[in-house]
């Protein structure tokens, strides 16, 4: 048999799979395949299948974190149940012609877990033994992509990479090293930190550095606004605090109670969104990400001598908030710093999903890497960094902190079980110096808009001095950007994965943290500072006003 592969027909199949990966972004043949799931819909009476080819509908995006193929959209609705139901942000709706639209963006929180309902993303089994016939795995668009999806940047970081002029710089959130292994076949909650550090370096960044750092820098400043609320309200002495401030500072300190923590950016905007009233009670300290951005932009680039207007940060993160949270335009203190006003301090956010489609384009085999460590600087950490990435990890990783310094004790157990559970709303009272603060932990925003209820009404939380809050289900394991399928079995084996390296690590205490120490004796002088205010915090707006009428 003679085959002519350089026939017309041939050219014209490969031109137009060629031209679908430029405008779908994954594998047409996948894709194809995946119809079997709009067949399962149609026999559900869901969807016609001959309408369904006929549509020619704009989709939608929200910007910059999450997009809408209406082609691809089988109608079944779990992206609207999850949006009104579960979050109960109220963002989507069903439109008898349209199918899915957004109803109202400015209720979007870009949280993404519309993305995790869609059936069309979960890999089908017939995906799943075409792939495993032909050896599809290692491709970078064999998985398919739903009818929503978030933003790729992956592009984008790759043209940085190729870019000899700038330096770019890479730091990954906690929960992503027991989430990615995943994308490669490994089993949900492998501990995947070593070889994802030198995966990163294979990748061609030119610093690989880890969230985990600045986790621990935000427990630092956190915890101290935490005891200078405290300390105006009454709870503390001032004058007994282990942290010295200038009045100027003290002054600027919101004296509201409870402190919420402001790690989540989809937390951050639905807070800003639908109760603008309590921004005063949300802690002025920057997420991890966004406070790596400044000091990666400002102290590294000192003291590596680059140039901070030509280094470029990314992040490795689970959450397509974090896309909507780095472009916001107050995260540019590293420029402010240097005079400039013109650069944002993080750049560029992939979600895990993404970062693994960088690594299979760029054929960097995660499993077969061996372990290494981060870059010095800004890259050592504890385990109360890791516990962020689960609910209840930043309260603990706070409460073993701030309960050493005002006491000059630790704690006898480290471990706070009742707040790392997975129950909606969590709480516990800690005595501090004889002293009891209660505490409360909540994820997942339905169970966060239960407990702002009850602070705007003058119920039970308003009497809290410290409250967590998580826009996903689970925390940050359970973000909108993480592998799919997310659910109950891989949120807890995520969860455990972060606990026990917690448990395994040398230093468990923020403050313990040698690289910390460097910081504040070397450049940011003490927590909350007036370096460190400028740069590691921050300040919320009121965009009740966004919302739809």
């Amino acid at each position: 048999m003679a085959v002519n592969v350089a026939s017309d027909m041939v050219k014209s199949a490969l031109a137009e799979r060629r031209d679908w990966l430029e405008s779908k972004g994954n594998c047409r043949m996948i894709q194809q395949i995946q119809e079997f799931v709009a067949c399962e819909a149609a026999n559900s009476g869901l969807v016609d299948l001959d309408e369904r080819l006929q549509w020619d509908m704009e989709g939608w995006a929200s910007e910059p974190s999450i997009v809408h193929d209406p082609a691809l959209c089988i109608r079944c609705g779990n992206c609207v149940t999850t949006c009104n139901e579960v979050q109960q942000v109220g963002a989507l709706a069903m439109d008898e012609e349209k199918g899915v639209v957004m109803a109202d963006p400015g209720k979007c929180v870009r949280c993404g877990q519309c993305i995790h309902a869609c059936p069309m993303a979960k890999e089908s089994d017939e995906v799943l033994a075409f792939k495993k016939l032909f050896g599809c795995s290692s491709c970078t668009y064999s998985k398919p992509i739903g009818a929503i999806s978030e933003q790729d940047q992956v592009g984008e970081v790759m043209e940085m990479l190729r870019d000899p002029e700038q330096t770019v710089v890479v730091q990954f959130a906690p929960s992503i090293r027991a989430s990615i292994g995943e994308e490669f076949g490994m089993e949900p909650g492998t501990l995947a930190v070593g070889k994802l550090y030198s995966a990163l370096k294979q990748a061609g960044f030119d610093k690989v550095w880890d969230t985990n750092f600045t986790a621990d820098l935000t427990i630092m400043e956190e915890g101290s606004e935490l005891l200078l609320r405290l300390a105006k309200a009454g709870v503390l002495d001032r004058n007994a605090l282990p942290v010295k401030v200038e009045d100027a500072v003290f002054d600027h300190v919101q004296p509201s109670l409870p402190q919420f923590t402001s790690c989540s950016p989809g937390w951050v905007k639905f807070c800003e969104t639908f109760y603008p009233d309590l921004n005063g009670h949300v802690s002025s300290a920057k997420s991890p990400q966004q406070m790596f951005g400044a000091v990666a932009k400002t102290y590294a680039a000192k003291e590596l001598n680059i140039d901070a207007g030509k280094m470029k940060v990314v992040s490795i993160m689970p959450c397509t908030a974090k896309k909507y949270e780095c472009a916001r335009e107050e995260m540019q203190d590293a420029s402010h710093h240097w005079g400039g006003d013109g650069y944002q301090d993080v750049d560029v956010v992939l979600t895990t999903r993404e970062c693994a489609r960088l690594f299979k384009a760029l054929n960097v085999d995660l499993p077969s890497m061996p372990d290494s460590e981060a870059d010095p600087l800004i890259g050592k950490y504890t385990g109360a960094a890791t516990i962020f990435g689960r609910t209840g990890g930043v309260m603990e990783a706070a409460l073993r902190t701030a309960y050493e310094l005002v006491t000059g004790q630790a704690l006898e157990k480290l471990e706070f079980e009742p707040l790392g559970t997975l129950d909606g709303v969590k709480s516990a009272t800690v005595e501090v110096a004889g002293i009891p603060v209660k505490v409360a932990v909540a994820h997942g925003l339905k169970n966060c808009r239960e407990v702002c209820e009850s602070i705007r009404n003058g119920g039970e939380f308003k009497d809290y001095q410290f409250i967590e809050f998580m826009c996903c289900p689970g925390g940050c394991i359970g973000g909108g950007g993480q592998p799919i399928a997310t659910n109950i079995e891989t949120i807890k084996a995520r969860t455990d994965c972060l606990n026990d390296e917690d448990k395994n690590l040398p230093l468990r205490k923020s403050h313990e943290n040698p690289e910390i120490s460097k910081i504040y004796g070397e450049f940011l002088s003490s927590p909350v500072s007036p370096l460190a205010h400028h740069l590691l915090h921050t300040e919320y707006v009121d965009r009740s006003s966004d919302i739809k009428e």
